[in-house]
């Protein structure tokens, strides 16, 4: 029966990796067909203008002055495809499809790791046929390149740290450099490498080499820092901005982003502030505690960290490095719950009674005459604002994904109940693991992107497969009682799962490269998002091409990336008023800094153009046609043209002079 059991077993593993064998290959034909085929995506067009900046100089230098640095080795490389006569919309695709597939041994190496050769198959099939993963990967930017450097650096990482491998730190640290190059957001890796000797003791007790380890890679963030928060755009001497510029007005917040946090208007409470006197004293005598019970280095930094956190009002921080510590055994759960620990929670249950009776009690950081319901939803988001995880990951996942990330939560809980509750010498590859996820889950939140989106997590999403597999694995061992089959039979219950999110959608890409698909034209705004927005520019650039009086008429551009397909356009229209003024003017308003057209700033600007009596074309994003209407006032005009994708439209302002019609008037 055993022997029985042994070839039924290796009949299913077989029968995986026939199935991974194929989802590679139908992943690999959803990735690279029809790759060139449609025109840049509005984020393309920006790395693309920067790699024809290489071409022309050798430097990602804009024509009106300054560089633009984000992923410096996909310009060069980028550069390199055209110079040899790869298309530009294809080049940079082509670098993110090849590095989506160099990712899937990565991802495989990694699950076997944790459980078998039978998980690894299974996290090849899920990543190759991720409607996700391949959605960026036929995206022409950083994200599926630093996607791949981050999972390799993983490898070589996981065998640096577990298996002292010293021929594993050198590529460890190249990658940890090279993701500087990718994506600004590669300096997380350049602080991961100051993580080996804390895991390896977790007491933070280091030897001589371990503090030698940590300043050579301190020394290693600094120019990773400084490249990913300089602002080298403004380049040269000249103000980038006109004389007679005004800033905006500043943008309507939500209550979210208008409410103070509590701490922030304390001093206006002189009684509130003599009453933090208790919870303040609460945390020295934990502390002290804590020291006499013999706490280890790193653990007290941490609970001083947590403490800290718990006085400042930020309860998810909070939460969150307690289970950092936890997973890393730094200081376990089952320390929580002796007496030296007590002082500690009381302290951080006082922090939590004052906070919420201030929040309650007092009215300044929120509008008053709230329904109690949302005054308590209010205080209770500014209690874990900071890092703003709702936002920035669980509200997008939500939007677009609710099943996939329903399910990959509930896992990672598992996943972190495992580990929390096993002995501190054992999972190291799991704890790992699952530490740098937190760690860098925890990053992501606090980094304050530009816009709410999952693309800012998705390096992290192999590794969130890998270790949700890992936990289904323990799951099945657990139900089953069988450790020799538990990965086989967590695989196949995996895969059936994510057949049932909204991840696999095999349709989705066999019609990859379909103007439905690649356009969004029946996706939610949420989904559009998610896989990343495509306007109609050659479109547009056709349209201008067929209708356009290149002699006698006036074309405008508003909308970013036309000027790619039609570079006929005289001049570039943007009001000051709008928010990408400071950052797309260059020298003093004369110039728009992507497309280096003459930039027409204001409604005065804009109609001594129109006053010429020409026939003017203006090229336009829909949404912003109000703002139009407003500065042409009641000069004429009507939509020409409108894109195969909404966003996009063609306006004629029909033809007057100063002396009839004012634009504004």
């Amino acid at each position: 029966m055993s022997a029985a059991r042994g070839n039924s077993g290796d009949g299913w593993l077989r029968a995986l990796a026939l199935l991974a064998a194929g989802c590679v290959l139908f992943g690999a034909f959803a990735r690279f067909h029809g790759l060139g085929k449609w025109p840049l995506a509005i984020d393309e067009y920006y790395l693309e203008q920067s790699v024809l900046n290489v071409l022309r100089s050798g430097l990602p230098q804009y024509a009106c002055g300054g560089l633009y640095v984000r992923g410096l080795a996909l310009q060069y490389l980028a550069a390199l495809l055209q110079f040899a006569g790869v298309g530009p919309e294809l080049a940079p695709r082509l670098i993110a499809a090849v590095c989506s597939l160099v990712s899937l041994p990565a991802a495989y190496l990694l699950a076997r790791r944790l459980g078998g050769r039978a998980l690894g198959l299974a996290a090849v099939a899920l990543l190759a046929l991720s409607v996700w993963e391949t959605e960026l990967a036929r995206f022409g930017r950083m994200y599926a390149p630093f996607q791949a450097v981050f999972l390799w650096y993983l490898v070589c990482f996981l065998a640096y740290t577990l298996d002292r491998s010293r021929r594993a730190l050198l590529p460890m640290l190249l990658l940890s450099l090279l993701a500087v190059l990718v994506w600004e957001g590669g300096v997380f890796l350049a602080l991961t490498n100051l993580l080996p000797p804390f895991l390896r003791t977790p007491s933070g007790r280091l030897s001589r080499a371990d503090w030698k380890y940590l300043l050579g890679t301190a020394l290693l963030c600094v120019p990773g820092y400084l490249l990913a928060t300089a602002n080298l755009r403004a380049g040269g001497d000249e103000p980038i901005l006109p004389d007679d510029y005004q800033a905006p007005p500043e943008i309507h917040l939500s209550r979210l982003d208008a409410a103070a946090m509590p701490w922030t208007t304390l001093h206006l409470h002189p009684l509130w502030m003599l009453a933090l006197a208790l919870p303040l004293v609460l945390a020295v005598i934990a502390i002290v505690r804590l020291v006499r019970a013999g706490t280890s280095p790193l653990a007290l930094l941490g609970c001083i960290a947590v403490l800290g956190c718990a006085l400042l009002q930020q309860f998810a921080l909070a939460a969150a490095l307690l289970l950092v510590m936890a997973v890393l055994s730094i200081r376990s759960w089952r320390e929580l719950m002796l007496p030296a620990s007590m002082a500690f929670l009381v302290a951080i249950g006082a922090c939590t009674l004052y906070w919420s009776l201030f929040g309650l009690g007092t009215h300044d950081w929120h509008a008053s005459g709230l329904t109690p319901v949302r005054t308590v939803l209010l205080l209770g988001y500014q209690f874990v604002r900071v890092p703003d995880f709702v936002r920035e990951v669980a509200v997008p996942w939500a939007r677009t994904v609710p099943l996939l990330g329903l399910g990959l939560c509930v896992l990672l809980v598992v996943e972190c109940a495992r580990v929390i509750r096993a002995p501190g010498g054992t999972l190291l590859a799991e704890r790992a693991l699952l530490g740098l996820l937190l760690i860098l889950l925890l990053a992501a939140s606090a980094s304050h992107p530009p816009r709410h989106e999952t693309r800012y997590v998705f390096f992290l999403y192999p590794l969130a497969i890998v270790l949700a597999l890992s936990a289904a694995r323990w799951l099945v061992s657990t139900v089953s009682g069988n450790e020799s089959t538990a990965g086989l039979g967590a695989a196949w219950l995996t895969i059936v799962a994510f057949t049932l999110s909204e991840d696999f959608r095999p349709v989705h890409l066999w019609n990859i490269d379909s103007a439905a698909v690649s356009f969004r034209l029946n996706a939610s705004p949420a989904e559009i998002a998610h896989y990343q927005p495509r306007s109609d520019l050659r479109g547009a650039a056709d349209w201008l091409t067929s209708h356009v009086d290149r002699a006698s008429d006036i074309v405008i551009n508003s909308f970013p990336g036309v000027d790619f397909y039609y570079p006929h356009s005289n001049f570039y229209w943007m009001d000051q008023s709008d928010v990408r003024f400071e950052s797309w003017s260059c020298r003093r308003g004369r110039f728009e800094r992507w497309s280096n057209l003459p930039l027409l700033h204001s409604p005065q600007a804009l109609g001594t153009q129109i006053g010429t009596g020409r026939k003017v074309w203006i090229v336009m994003e829909t949404s912003r046609l109000p703002a139009l209407q407003a500065s042409l006032g009641t000069v004429p005009w009507s939509v020409a043209w409108q894109g195969l994708t909404p966003d996009i439209a063609i306006v004629l302002v029909h033809a007057t002079t100063h002396s009839s019609q004012e634009p504004g008037a």
